[in-house]
């Protein structure tokens, strides 16, 4: 804005095919990331002019980071993207036709661009958009739920709700499916159980509807379960979590799921004649049996999961699922050498680290609009600490202090 004196370049990103692919590359426009001149320094300077009334101009434009090669045209076709005013959704015109629809066409599906080098501010040269696939992060944070509400005002359909798997659940079960199809019975499988975990405690508009929804999964939708649930909403969310655990990837086998919260959830409806829950101290059995299914909720200290992990047997899956306090490690992964990090997605200053097994681990930057970028993918566990200076770095370089997912104004999309 001129009223701060900031000088704002832009940056194309390219897009590149593959499967370690990034939402980026959807159904929105090609993005174009603005990069605040010289970094940290230049930001101060932005500030010092727009308080004393100078405008940019001077040594700034040198500064601005050139653009990178232009996206990909989008295909020549009919069909148009147009959001829906009154909710915000997008639907899709045919400006030939008049046919709307909500589902996006296949035509406007162009296939993507070679891969191009990005230049330009510091940390865009490592940063690679990829077309969504098999790898792909789910989306921000519209991932979690499986069911949609959907408003177009524009044709007198005022709301239609749409059932299915959420990208979340469907990321989860593919990747352990995966691993056990491969032979990986010891798992670990980490993501925020709720969709805002830094403000569960608040209860943010977000985290109140994805409530909604598992109570209505679990049976719990009357006012005498409401307060319960909102209390102890990440224990009701991981045992949410767990059941759809088993429902996907329990089949017929036996499925123990073992909690190590407090929290009663005696009254929430079984998910299947196959599948126990309990507390881990509760299980019934002293070992489970091979192609018995176990999962363990949540574990403390490292003593948790070792006793825990003495449950199982060889030939049974077992899966360590959302431990809050990661074995109280601070690297990634818990702290059992032996177990694989097969479904991983854990918040970071600006961005995430995520893993889908089998493929790599991936540094994803946040963008202000609530999508995410691959700046580095690794075959192996990666150091939390590179990860997080490469994320800080290259986001602080491409959208200054406009990426804040919490500040309205400042890209604040929770």
């Amino acid at each position: 804005p001129g009223a701060w004196g900031w000088t704002v370049g832009s940056l194309a990103l390219p897009r590149t095919a593959g499967a370690s692919a990034s939402r980026l590359a959807s159904s929105r426009p090609p993005f174009r990331a603005p990069a605040v001149r010289g970094g940290a320094a230049a930001l101060r300077a932005g500030l010092f002019d727009g308080l004393f009334g100078q405008q940019g101009g001077g040594t700034a434009a040198a500064e601005q980071a050139p653009p990178a090669a232009a996206a990909a045209p989008p295909p020549d076709t009919a069909w148009q993207e147009i959001v829906d005013e009154a909710s915000g959704s997008p639907y899709y015109w045919n400006k030939d036709t008049g046919e709307t629809s909500w589902d996006r066409p296949a035509e406007l599906d162009a296939p993507p661009a070679p891969p191009a080098a990005a230049t330009g501010a510091p940390g865009a040269a490592v940063a690679a958009v990829a077309s969504p696939g098999a790898g792909a992060c789910p989306k921000l944070y519209d991932g979690w739920f499986s069911t949609r509400h959907e408003f177009m005002a524009s044709d007198g359909e005022t709301e239609r709700r749409i059932e299915g798997v959420g990208e979340l659940v469907g990321a989860m079960n593919d990747a352990v499916s995966a691993a056990v199809a491969s032979g990986v019975y010891r798992m670990e499988v980490t993501f925020p159980p709720v969709p805002n975990l830094e403000e569960v405690d608040f209860g943010t508009a977000i985290n109140q509807r994805f409530s909604n929804e598992i109570r209505e999964f679990m049976g719990l939708e009357g006012k005498e379960h409401g307060s319960n649930v909102r209390r102890n909403l990440v224990d009701f969310a991981n045992h949410y979590w767990a059941c759809k655990l088993a429902e996907g990837c329990g089949g017929e086998r036996s499925v123990y799921i073992a909690h190590c919260d407090q929290t009663n959830k005696a009254e929430a409806r079984k998910v299947g004649d196959n599948v126990w829950v309990g507390r881990m101290k509760a299980l019934p059995k002293p070992v489970l049996g091979d192609g018995d299914f176990g999962v363990c909720v949540n574990p403390g200290p490292k003593e948790q999961w070792e006793d825990a992990a003495k449950k199982a047997s060889a030939k049974s899956p077992f899966v360590f699922l959302n431990s809050i306090a990661g074995g109280w490690t601070y690297e990634l992964g818990g702290p059992l050498k032996d177990y694989e990090q097969v479904f991983y997605l854990k918040r970071i200053s600006k961005g995430w680290v995520y893993r889908k097994f089998p493929g790599p681990w991936q540094a994803l930057v946040e963008t202000p609009e609530g999508d995410t970028i691959v700046l580095e993918t690794y075959k192996k566990r990666p150091l939390l600490r590179d990860v997080s200076k490469l994320v800080r770095g290259f986001s602080f370089d491409n959208f200054g202090i406009m990426n804040d997912r919490y500040a309205k104004g400042f890209g604040g999309r929770l």
